[in-house]
């Protein structure tokens, strides 16, 4: 009897996408390896990882990381579509989780993109493994287009959040799909609670940049005042990153919530991450524990699968 291919499409979702590394654990604990990742922006970089067998160097990377240092991964570009260009980001990363053409990796792996003149989903199968994901990584205002395989390509999540369509046609049975997307945040909802009283404090709540940190924004160009000072408005109204920020993520919300109905997953899971900012990468512990939670909580589920990939009892998929 052929024993069904478990995938897992991970989604988009910024600084809460480390998340999906808390997940992948807890589901291997379970007894559910994926055979086929997919994934969309930091869900194409930790599905990489982990196709690449590299998932510990990232966690370990990612759980050293300090504001400062997330501040110093910013590369300012004023040229390029977006406030960062993302090449010294990706270099980081890819000295700990390598550079492998992701057609060779010993886990299916496949990352979606999007066009951005034509607006075309583009399923990434092929390529250098970084430049893939920074392919599949250019969320909207903030990361410049990526030029990859003839075309300008921005952040997957634009057209297809959680890609659960692509896991399918690379093989997978059954999928496990993760979805970062979220409604109201904390941070709207301490917004809409200072209307008529005090002027509110950070857009970001109580996670705003360290002066060093700080002190890095202010040699930016002028250009990029609107950035600093949505990290750092005492005025009640939203600042420059949190309006863009909120609404990449309202566009996800909606174009994920479409295309789960049409193309549902055998399960999905949703973290509980709403006070996480879209900066928030020096949150990674909180991010791992979050998605582990979530699995925890969704045990009962995942363990019909189990059941489902292993009709004899074992444990190991």
């Amino acid at each position: 009897m052929t024993v069904p291919r478990l995938g897992i499409a991970l989604g988009s979702g910024s600084a809460r996408g480390w998340a999906h590394i808390g997940i992948l654990r807890a589901l291997i604990d379970l007894g559910l390896r994926p055979a086929v990742v997919t994934g969309a922006s930091v869900g194409a970089l930790v599905g990489a990882a982990f196709a690449n067998d590299k998932l510990d160097a990232l966690e370990a990377w990612v759980c050293a990381l300090t504001q400062r240092d997330v501040w110093h991964l910013i590369d300012a570009t004023f040229r390029g579509g977006g406030i960062m260009t993302g090449n010294r980001l990706m270099d980081a990363i890819a000295v700990g989780v390598g550079d492998t053409p992701i057609e060779q990796l010993p886990i299916a792996f496949g990352a979606v993109a999007t066009d951005l003149y034509t607006g075309e989903e583009v399923w990434l199968r092929e390529g250098p493994m970084m430049r893939v994901v920074r392919a599949s990584s250019g969320v909207p205002g903030l990361f410049a287009p990526a030029w990859h395989a003839g075309r300008w390509l921005i952040d997957g999540g634009v057209v297809n959040p959680v890609p659960v369509s692509m896991c399918r046609a690379m093989g997978a049975d059954v999928v496990i799909a993760v979805d970062l997307s979220r409604g109201v945040t904390r941070a709207g909802q301490r917004a809409q609670l200072a209307v008529g009283t005090k002027p509110a404090t950070s857009a970001v709540g109580e996670h705003t940049a360290t002066e060093e940190g700080s002190a890095i924004l202010k040699r930016w160009s002028g250009m990029l005042d609107g950035l600093v000072e949505s990290f750092r408005s005492k005025r009640q109204e939203p600042g420059l990153l949190e309006a863009m920020t909120s609404s990449v993520n309202i566009m996800q919300d909606r174009i994920t919530r479409m295309r789960l109905a049409i193309d549902p997953a055998d399960v999905l899971l949703r973290p509980r991450m709403d006070d996480f900012a879209l900066m928030d990468f020096h949150r990674a512990r909180e991010a791992i524990d979050a998605g582990r939670a979530c699995v925890e909580a969704s045990a009962p589920q995942l363990l019909s699968i189990v059941a489902q990939l292993n009709p004899a009892g074992s444990r190991r998929c």
